[in-house]
């Protein structure tokens, strides 16, 4: 008996059968564990095996899409789907071997001889859908439950929020090097975490942090978009511009720093739905309308994205 993935029912019949005439098949691959191949460029190739029947389905495909990717940075990003239409080069395909098959047979360019095939089932038709799900971080040190719990906060209004925003101020120094301090629950210290200025706003949202009047941003004398390696008081070394009061030197700076955030903890979920199957003679036809789990992959733990804000 095989079972297709999860699933108990499929139905198949042969095209010299009559309309009545019924026949009950199933692939079993509940109990195994999705797998990818990265060997392969522009392909995208997804397989399970069950090695107490010597059997594998696997799933190919292309897409212009980054399925493993941090996406654009919108909202929706973080949960996103893509569509793939199977067909000829897009496809499942169920085998059944004369012996044992290892994870080579299905990451190498060319298939090797052995094990031989035995029984194949080829889809011809068909609708996928691929989830992709993660949770986005900007590594500021600060948990993004306690940075925002509502995820909409935008202190800088460059349209990222604070969350995933590894400057929430916009003033050109990060968020991670503002003298954040946090308790060993999490939440910030409000005692040693950095307010220069004394104003009740720590560093990390003020844009201008020694309260001189001349926005962080602005004290940045070699105009590299980095204030924090600019000092101008030969009697005050160690202190840079942009926290030394008694330095009210300004230029004029209308650009962000590029930003850089990740999508953690990816998981990709695949259904297949729809799916018609012929056999190695393309005799039989396996039909299953219904929308099921192929398979839930985890191995790709963490992606980056990379954009500058509009000014």
């Amino acid at each position: 008996m095989k079972k297709f993935l999860s699933a108990i029912i499929a139905i198949s019949c042969f095209a010299s059968c009559d309309d009545g005439d019924v026949i009950v098949t199933s692939f079993d691959f509940e109990e195994q564990t999705l797998e990818r191949c990265t060997d392969f460029e522009s392909q995208l190739v997804f397989f399970k095996i069950n090695p107490d029947n010597n059997e594998s389905i696997a799933l190919s495909f292309t897409t212009n899409e980054d399925i493993f990717g941090a996406g654009d940075g919108s909202e929706d990003a973080a949960q996103r789907q893509t569509q793939i239409q199977l067909s000829t080069n897009d496809n499942i395909i169920y085998r059944r071997f004369d012996n044992a098959v290892s994870n080579d047979y299905f990451c190498n360019p060319i298939p090797p001889a052995t094990p031989i095939v035995i029984e194949e089932f080829i889809s011809t038709d068909g609708d996928i859908t691929v989830f992709t799900e993660g949770t986005f971080a900007d590594s500021d040190g600060i948990p993004s439950e306690i940075e925002d719990p509502t995820g909409t906060l935008d202190t800088d209004d460059d349209s990222i929020p604070n969350i995933i925003d590894f400057d929430d101020d916009g003033d050109n120094v990060p968020t991670a090097q503002e003298g954040v301090v946090l308790n060993d629950d999490g939440t910030i210290d409000e005692t040693l975490t950095r307010d220069t200025d004394g104003d009740g706003i720590f560093d990390y949202l003020d844009d201008d942090d020694d309260n001189d009047g001349v926005l962080t941003r602005d004290e940045d004398a070699n105009m590299d978009l980095d204030p924090s390696n600019d000092n101008s008081d030969p009697a005050n070394e160690s202190l840079d511009d942009y926290l030394n009061p008694a330095i009210t030197n300004s230029v004029n700076t209308e650009l962000y720093r590029e930003h850089t955030y990740f999508l953690n903890d990816i998981i990709i979920t695949i259904n297949t739905q729809n799916l018609d199957f012929r056999n190695e003679n393309g005799e039989e036809v396996i039909r299953d309308i219904r929308s099921v789990i192929f398979g839930e992959f985890t191995g790709t733990p963490s992606a980056t994205f990379t954009t500058t804000p509009t000014f």
